[in-house]
């Protein structure tokens, strides 16, 4: 940052003892200093809680190998890519004591200009489509968060070349802000903190200070033997971050399922966040640029030869030399209904004073919660108790702040949170759209004839369900008002319906099949979607991820169904009892997996190339079954047993586990949530019990 004027510290030489116990596994490494440049920043968070930063890397590693550059060893170099950006070797040969050995890539400018550079020079250059992801908040799954610019926003505000420079605005607040179509106007600050403190010349661009004071940022770095203090961003931020390529701008952006104010602002490598309403320790984060570049290179621009080819390899200290086809990027699990609060934190460690619970007087609760961290309010839907929104401000003594409980209805679908509204299905046939704040109905619909049991699928404009009458239907989010429903002859539809990347409507049907359908209502044709017939009932949510849908059956049997529907490379897993579990897909130290809860008592994950390849077991102590699905966060699978235990266990390593708290009765099928360092999970007693 010293381009920018900025201060920075001189570093202290505190020694701090390290820690005992594992917080998270580190990913493999390719090259010797990735594995240094990592571990300066992003080691601690891996074995330590409560540091007060998130990750400049993090905490796995999507893939890495070769890619081709020009001017690089043998006309390839070395990368590992992260969520947070791309490490790059381009002379093995050279002085492995400089500080820019390591070289971080300009994923950013990529992005935007939708230019692919494979060489110094211009002729290296292969010309795509600027980037349509989102560059801050949820990914965009089935449209959540369509409203919210893309990288190609900013294609007339950013700076490439002296093209659109801004001039000095220090001492000004930031009144900007920036839709998906890239038009600009003209706000009141949602924030008046936020100002320009900083300038850069040589892009002309302004920086606000809150990224000023991040890229200043000291703390608990490793320096190769212990943990001391210093600067975070070395040799300077600006070799982190690269110059800025625009100033900041708000932007409106659907956060943990809730549209918020945030600021943005691109750099050539990183894009810094700042979002007013998050716990202090979290207002500035670092956007997933790694994790978007990768997916924009290797599948939306496929087609202009995504580049070279990449593959795992093991660690090494020199660049690999083989490489074979890209792996997918790890997908966010959407589908298990519980995406939007799969937001990270602190790790939650149970044990004194970090367990507490609400009882919420209903005689049953029979599905998950939800989870605002802006509010700090848990709603949950309960069987004879309505629905429940629990302020959870004061975690030792939670309190009810509405309820929400319509004559003759009871709740047993999970509320889905969106945009400040909830969504929930009840046993009288209607869906309810109730307003966060106060639990007053917004609408609701006209009884289905049909209890409604299954969670609420939903994108930008629509919500989809299935009732107990068999139909999935699709209704308009803002109204409640019909739109189609959709039935083949003869087939009942059961559990939830979810959406897929591409916005295709996956359902389960009581003919032991899947079937799909488009967002108009339309059943996609057997000619491009299968009906593959599985061996038994579908048993539980179907689940996307990894490129593929991932089915259970009643037989005990896991399929990996491929995009035409047809059952990969023919292989199973089965178990020879039930499994009632949502899959859940997760990177795990650079490969996807897949992991269940089976009725033999164990919980297993396979990997997601081949389900017959099992990498992970886990036997609760009481069995004799296990029915909630696993909630996967931040590197550890979450889940309540029939002992009544609520478990933490590594998804890399199954023997080291924990059990956080112990509830007042059984889980059944009700499955944990985990957001912002808090587990949440009701038992089936109607009691919501928290861990941090």
């Amino acid at each position: 940052m010293k381009k920018y004027g900025l201060l920075l510290l001189a570093a202290l030489t505190l020694t701090i003892p390290l820690l005992a116990g594992v917080v998270s596994a580190a990913p493999s490494f390719p090259d010797a200093n990735f594995q240094k440049t990592w571990e300066r920043t992003d080691k601690i968070l891996t074995e330590r809680t409560n540091v007060g930063r998130g990750y400049v890397w993090g905490p796995e590693s999507i893939f890495n190998g070769l890619e081709p550059y020009t001017e690089a060893s043998n006309g390839q170099r070395t990368v590992q890519y992260f969520d947070k950006a791309r490490m790059e070797v381009n002379n093995p040969g050279a002085d492995r004591n400089d500080p820019n050995f390591v070289t971080s890539g300009l994923l950013v400018k990529e992005l935007v200009l939708g230019r692919q550079q494979n060489g110094n020079n211009v002729g290296n250059f292969i010309q795509g489509n600027p980037s349509e992801v989102q560059v801050a908040g949820d990914p965009n799954t089935g449209g959540l968060n369509a409203g919210s610019p893309t990288y190609r926003s900013f294609r007339n505000l950013a700076t490439f070349n002296n093209d659109n420079p801004v001039d000095p605005k220090l001492g000004q607040g930031v009144f900007q802000r920036i839709d998906k179509s890239g038009t600009v106007s003209t706000i009141t600050s949602p924030d008046s903190i936020v100002i320009l403190t900083a300038y850069e010349s040589s892009t002309r661009h302004n920086i606000a200070n809150v990224f000023v004071s991040y890229g200043n940022t000291q703390g608990q770095i490793w320096n190769g033997s212990s943990y001391v203090n210093g600067a975070l961003f070395s040799p300077s931020a600006t070799y982190v971050f690269g110059l800025p390529i625009s100033d900041p701008y708000w932007v409106r952006s659907v956060v943990s399922g809730t549209e918020k104010d945030v600021l943005v602002q691109l750099f050539e490598r990183r894009v810094l966040t700042y979002t007013p309403t998050n716990d202090a320790s979290n207002k500035v984060e670092m956007g997933n640029v790694g994790q978007h570049y990768y997916r924009w290179r290797y599948q939306e621009n496929i087609g202009l030869g995504g580049g070279g080819t990449v593959t795992p390899t093991t660690p090494v200290t020199t660049s690999p030399t083989t490489t074979t086809t890209p792996t997918p990027v790890p997908a966010t699990d959407y589908s298990q209904f519980r995406a939007p609060y799969l937001k990270s934190g602190s790790i939650p460690q149970g044990g004194t004073n970090n367990v507490t619970n609400y009882v919420t007087g209903a005689p049953a609760i029979n599905s998950s919660p939800a989870y605002d961290s802006s509010n700090k309010l848990a709603i949950v839907s309960t069987s004879g108790g309505g629905v429940v929104a629990i302020d959870t401000n004061n975690f030792s003594s939670p309190s009810q702040r509405w309820k929400f409980q319509p004559s003759g209805a009871n709740f047993t679908s999970p509320v889905t949170l969106f945009n400040n509204i909830v969504y929930v299905g009840a046993t009288d046939g209607k869906i309810y759209a109730i307003k966060e704040t106060d639990g007053s109905q917004i609408w609701a619909t006209t009884s289905l004839g049909g209890a409604i049991t299954s969670a609420i699928a939903l994108d930008s404009d629509s919500l989809y369900f299935v009732s107990n009458d068999g139909k999935l239907y699709a209704r308009e989010l803002a109204t409640g008002n019909a739109k189609w429903q959709g039935q083949p002859g003869g087939v009942n539809f059961v559990y939830s319906p979810i959406i897929g990347p591409d916005g295709t409507l996956y359902v389960a049907g009581n003919d032991n099949r899947v079937y799909a359908f488009k967002k108009d209502g339309s059943q996609i044709p057997t000619s491009t979607w299968n009906l593959t017939a599985l061996d038994a009932g579908v048993s539980a949510n179907l689940a996307f991820g990894n490129g593929r849908l991932y089915v259970v059956t009643t037989n005990g049997t896991l399929y990996a169904l491929n995009n035409n529907g047809t059952i990969q490379t023919q292989k199973t897993f089965s178990v020879g009892k039930g499994i009632y579990t949502t899959p859940a897909i997760v990177s795990v130290n650079g490969t996807n997996r897949v992991y269940v809860g089976s009725d033999d008592g164990k919980g297993y994950g396979v990997l997601a190339d081949d389900v017959t390849n099992v990498q992970w077991t886990f036997v609760p102590a009481g069995g004799p079954f296990l029915r909630s699905s696993f909630a996967i966060v931040d590197g550890f699978v979450y889940f309540g047993a029939e002992d009544k235990n609520i478990y933490k266990v590594e998804a890399a390593n199954s023997a080291n586990s924990a059990v956080l708290a112990t509830a007042t009765e059984k889980f059944g099928t009700n499955s944990a949530i985990v957001n912002s360092g808090m587990v949440l999970i009701p038992a089936q007693n109607g009691t919501l019990h928290l861990v941090r």
